[in-house]
């Protein structure tokens, strides 16, 4: 298995979480041998700063011995008067001494005044090497700065120089100064330990920061993603729909291009020898009711043949705008027997400030007719049909509510499929012209049944349909 497909198989919640553990290791890790190197060079900074101070100390006195040896002052003298001086430099953090290098003893000590002179190897107890690492042979030979331990994490520095003895002096003595940085090394420890603790939880929180900012982005990108996947199988499912309507177009073009050459002049052949036998007066009652239904049959025909000729004949918008309202009163006229024949009542709702909007008058005319006859035909007896026109931002909408029984949630979502129909004798062309024609104005359509029996269908067409086609 290789670590792309281990990837692949794990959530991303386990992935980020492991994301963000590695991003910690590493952190503190970075954070920990940073502290370290701060820590060493602070150290290193401290030893420099210990070697300089004893430098200074050291130019400091140094003057002091050689004029007074200068002078021709008894060596014994000034090794007293300079043993009595360096008694009071405790307080400073510093121990002064005198070296005689030929007699390899300690003269004089600011810490050790009733001990004297003895011998240098008592001076350094323990080995002390150069900054090299290499040990000093003599310990009463050195000439510079040299460490040793005094202890565990405590380091002692000593600095020792020759001084300019008189010619007849016979002597040769040597200025030392030695400075203990266990107190600092110490602080140095402590800084350390806080330094790490500091860092690690610094570290730490910006880890977690970074993990949780790394988890938000990578959930707004994958939302991104998901998004824009959903937005594309939108649009895959919207052009499988369109191509199916217009196949399903195509077909029904086909269709109705053959009845309409094949069944038109048979059926008005039928119906004009037909009309003429049922105006006989040698038909008896009965035939006369029978040749009036097959008559019936032979309109239906016709109006199912000219329903699918409509239906395939592309929407040709007028020269001129029209008013809606004036179009949905040419539509009631022609229902409106019907209507009263059921006693239906027309409430209607005009819009006074719509205005004419470009349209195929004829295809619209259509529309109407479709809705309003589907309400018609879903009213009870003396039941009303709610008919209003709105103007909605830049968009008319038109209502149409009936009552009658509510509509189940297929037929709400299949209505305007091409054959669909709850009708024993319907064709399912009626909706499905509705929804076309409305869509190739720029517009859309809604249905929605409640649960009291209240049916809407809503028609949405754009003011300016060159605008919305854009």
């Amino acid at each position: 298995m290789t670590w792309k497909n281990l990837i692949q198989e794990q959530k991303s919640l386990t992935i980020s979480i492991v994301s963000f553990l590695l991003m910690l290791s590493i952190v503190v890790i970075i954070g920990f041998v940073g502290g370290r190197h701060i820590i060493g060079y602070l150290q290193g900074q401290l030893v420099e700063h210990g070697i300089s101070h004893n430098e200074e100390v050291i130019a400091g006195m140094r003057p002091l011995l050689e004029s007074s040896l200068q002078d021709g002052v008894e060596p014994l003298a000034v090794v007293e008067s300079f043993q009595r001086f360096i008694e009071h430099v405790e307080p400073f953090d510093v121990r002064l001494f005198l070296v005689d290098r030929g007699e390899g003893k300690v003269i004089a000590d600011s810490e050790a005044p009733k001990q004297l002179p003895y011998a240098v190897q008592r001076l350094v107890k323990t080995p002390v090497r150069t900054f090299d690492g290499n040990p000093v042979a003599s310990t009463a030979q050195w000439h510079g700065t040299v460490w040793r331990e005094t202890g565990k994490d405590s380091i002692e520095l000593l600095t020792l120089h020759d001084l300019q003895m008189p010619s007849t002096a016979g002597q040769q003595w040597a200025l030392g100064v030695s400075s203990n940085l266990s107190g600092l090394l110490l602080l140095m420890d402590e800084l350390h330990l806080h330094l790490d603790v500091v860092l690690l939880v610094t570290y730490g929180l910006i880890g977690l920061f970074g993990f949780l900012v790394l988890r938000w982005v990578g959930r707004r990108y994958e939302s991104s993603l998901e998004q824009q996947v959903e937005e594309r199988t939108r649009q895959l499912e919207k052009a499988h729909e369109e191509l199916l309507d217009q196949a399903r177009l195509a077909t029904i073009g086909q269709t109705a291009t053959v009845l309409a050459h094949e069944m038109r002049n048979p059926l008005a052949s039928i119906k004009f020898a037909l009309s003429g036998l049922s105006s006989s007066d040698n038909l008896a009652e009965r035939e006369q009711l029978r040749m009036g239904l097959v008559l019936g049959e032979v309109d239906r025909l016709e109006g199912m043949l000219d329903e699918t000729l409509d239906y395939v004949r592309p929407v040709v918008r007028d020269e001129h705008p029209v008013i809606l309202d004036k179009l949905l009163d040419k539509v009631l006229r022609l229902e409106q027997p019907l209507l009263e024949q059921q006693h239906l009542r027309v409430h209607r709702i005009r819009c006074s400030n719509c205005p004419a909007i470009e349209l195929d008058s004829s295809k619209m005319q259509q529309v109407l007719l479709n809705l309003l006859k589907n309400a018609r035909e879903a009213s009870p007896v003396d039941g009303e049909i709610q008919l209003a026109v709105d103007r909605r931002g830049d968009s008319l909408v038109l209502t149409i509510r009936n009552q009658g029984e509510p509509l189940s949630k297929e037929v709400q979502e299949h209505a305007f499929e091409f054959f669909f129909t709850t009708k024993a004798r319907g064709t399912g062309l009626g909706l499905g012209l509705v929804k076309r024609v409305i869509e190739e104005h720029g517009g859309r359509v809604e249905l929605s049944s409640g649960t009291d029996g209240v049916t809407t269908a809503m028609l949405i067409l754009p003011l300016n349909p060159k605008q919305s086609a854009a």
